[in-house]
């Protein structure tokens, strides 16, 4: 049987179909794999720094917890004169907090007296939480988180490696990975007389921090040797205690370069050693810890599985298969009897999915048509809209999280992290152009009573009052941050003569001292100012920050309600 030319060239055409079919479905799925792969990393890195952030700010609600229990006054007196009810007072506030922190295994006040005996002391065993006694409190004054807070000033927190508890006659958290954070109690004369120590299960609170990652993210937590202290598999956990180091950068070669400080994040895909049969996208970052410690840099990482990450990829190549089918059948059935009819929608349909490949929008497909190409472009189109949509829902996702990580989670104000960009930013223009910047340290009076006297919650409140009315008492353009608990900051947008700086002072201080009503209390509260400008006051943001801040404790010290600056202002 002789072929004709006809049906030579719709078999011709046939080929050429079958092979441009296999070409665009190629390229589609390696494309958006490979889309798919980078959305992951960023996501996974965006998580990897919010868990940071969360981390931080749970070791900052521990020291405010402390500083509470520390400058307590049933605290001072019970160390300095011994009493039952004062101790039976202290107890229940230990047990009050320890039941509103599940990751809290312990909590003590420690004399530096006697040896370092234990006053009062709190455990949680079995999720219980019950209160020591007796003969059963000891003596640990030999132990370092006791000795070193004793040299602490007061207010300072101390916090200790992370090791497995073997810490004798101790049930609380025994033989589980734990850290201590503590705060000296300190008298009038300034004399360190106790410490309260906290116990925290460190298990717990990664359980707690991590509660909202998807349940296939997998968690990770070194210290700066890369000594694994968490990891899914509890048997590779704290090796050095077993005779036999377990490192973060055997297990993840990439993150050496984190261990070795030559990076501060990376970001890649393992399919070596342990993850030869299960592929996982991982994002490793370095975080110091910014108290006094003896470790001061921790690395943490979330990892999640290639294939979960590659299970939209998967779906997309059966669509692709599908497509690329159809075409192929298309093609056989249609190029005999319309061949060069159907060169051009061909073309156009390999043209769309080249530039798909490249990242760009398809150009006009023939959506409208009734047969098995029209049928084709609209799966086509169907298929750039499913793609187009996943990755802005991904970026959506991702200015959402980096948000969350610039901002105080409580006023909705830039934190210290987003204003210290910003002070860069001026300092960095103002320096360009000759400049001044000029900066405003903020620190409530007294915010601490109201805590006291009206809850947490109440000063809540008011921190969120105030926030709301220094950005109306501001410029646009100046930035108003929260650096953490009563202290605020001013960064002016553009530089201002001295006598309007004492203008503007002089408005934040009146509409910081306007009462306000809280649950039907009426509440006022007054501000002591710092002023610093570069480069009067310092060539750097540290320079600058410190010099607002010791302005600020000078009017601290002067009577409060104020406001001061060594370079223009008499105090």
């Amino acid at each position: 049987m002789r072929f004709g030319i006809a049906a030579k060239l719709a078999l011709l055409l046939a080929l050429v179909g079958f092979l441009a079919a296999g070409v665009t479905g190629f390229y589609a799925y390696r494309a958006s794999r490979d889309l798919l792969v980078d959305a992951a990393q960023n996501k996974l890195l965006t998580s990897t720094q919010v868990l940071a952030r969360r981390i931080t700010l749970t070791r900052q609600e521990i020291s405010r917890t402390l500083e509470v229990l520390a400058h307590h006054p049933a605290a001072m007196s019970t160390l300095q004169h011994p009493d039952a009810a004062l101790d039976d007072q202290l107890a229940t506030l230990f047990q009050l907090q320890m039941q509103a922190n599940p990751s809290y295994s312990q909590l003590r006040l420690i004399s530096a007296s006697d040896f370092g005996l234990e006053r009062v002391r709190v455990d949680r065993s079995n999720g219980a939480v019950a209160r020591v006694q007796g003969d059963n409190l000891q003596e640990k004054g030999h132990y370092t988180y006791v000795a070193e807070t004793l040299k602490l000033p007061a207010g300072s927190t101390y916090l200790s490696p992370i090791t497995i508890n073997r810490e004798a006659g101790s049930d609380a958290g025994r033989d589980l990975p734990m850290l201590q954070q503590a705060m000296p109690v300190v008298d009038a004369e300034g004399n360190a007389v106790g410490v309260v120590v906290v116990n925290v299960d460190l298990n717990g609170m990664f359980g707690l921090l991590s509660a909202d990652l998807p349940a296939a993210y997998k968690v990770f937590l070194a210290n700066s040797e890369g000594d694994i202290l968490v990891h899914p598999d509890n048997s590779k956990t704290f090796g050095f205690e077993r005779g036999r180091r377990m490192l973060v950068q055997d297990e993840f070669l990439p993150t050496l370069a984190v261990v070795q400080r030559e990076q501060d994040h990376v970001v890649f895909e393992d399919r070596d050693g342990d993850y030869a049969g299960t592929p996982v996208v991982a994002a490793f970052i370095a975080q110091s810890t910014r108290l006094s410690a003896n470790e001061s840099r921790l690395i943490l990482g979330v990892a999640q599985p290639l294939e979960q990450v590659l299970a939209q990829s998967q779906q997309l190549g059966a669509t692709v298969v599908k497509i690329v089918v159809g075409l192929c059948l298309a093609c056989l059935l249609l190029a005999i009897v319309l061949a060069r009819v159907w060169t051009r929608p061909i073309n156009q349909m390999t043209v769309a999915a080249q530039r798909l490949a490249n990242g760009l929008p398809p150009e006009k497909l023939p959506l409208q048509s009734r047969d098995e190409i029209g049928l084709l472009a609209r799966s086509f189109h169907k298929m750039h809209t499913q793609i187009t949509q996943q990755l802005a829902d991904l970026k959506d996702n991702q200015e959402e999280l980096e948000h969350l990580a610039q901002h105080d989670m409580l006023t909705g104000l830039p934190n210290r992290r987003l204003f210290q960009e910003r002070l860069e930013q001026a300092l960095a223009h103002a320096r360009r152009y000759q400049q001044q910047v000029c900066l405003f340290f903020i620190d409530l009076d007294a915010f601490k009573a109201i805590n006291d006297r009206h809850g947490h919650e109440a000063g809540d409140v008011v921190l969120v009052n105030l926030a709301q009315r220094m950005l109306s008492l501001v410029r646009e353009v100046d930035t108003v941050a929260r650096l953490g608990g009563d202290e605020f900051v001013v960064l002016l947008g553009a530089a201002v003569p001295d006598e309007d700086l004492i203008a503007i002072a002089e408005k934040l201080l009146n509409g910081i001292k306007q009462p306000m009503t809280v649950r039907g209390k009426v509440l006022q509260l007054t501000a002591s100012i710092g002023i610093s400008r570069y480069p009067q006051d310092g060539q750097t943001a540290g320079e600058l920050l410190s010099s607002a801040d010791k302005a600020m404790y000078e009017v601290k010290g002067s009577g409060r309600d104020s406001f001061h600056q060594s370079s223009i202002l008499p105090l």
